[in-house]
């Protein structure tokens, strides 16, 4: 609403859904709630964010995972996850290797 802010966590997996209490501030403070709404519009813009959208793209079957986003004024498409690291991609494969299946 912009007159007041709330900060805190939520763990989105289902033990934290059931089980967890987490920790949040509501502020009363509208400049600092207009503040953070702005930071947040920016953050979000195209320029700024990746829509993730699962289309038919080229020779492969099937839908494939894309991310659309908005670099120097152009509409950009990437079929492969943009900005990552080898090491995050190598931290990802093997966190995929336990198992969480149960709690997501």
């Amino acid at each position: 609403d912009r007159e007041r802010l709330f900060v805190g966590s939520m763990n989105f997996d289902q033990r934290s859904k059931h089980l967890n209490t987490e920790i949040g501030l509501i502020i009363d403070s509208p400049e600092l709630a207009q503040q953070v709404a702005i930071r947040f519009d920016a953050m979000t813009q195209p320029e700024s964010a990746y829509i993730v959208s699962l289309r038919d793209i080229g020779p492969a079957p099937g839908r494939n995972m894309v991310w659309d986003t908005v670099e120097g004024g152009k509409a950009l498409e990437y079929a492969r996850e943009p900005t990552r690291s080898a090491w995050r991609k190598l931290g990802t494969r093997l966190l995929a290797l336990l198992p969480f299946r149960g709690e997501l």
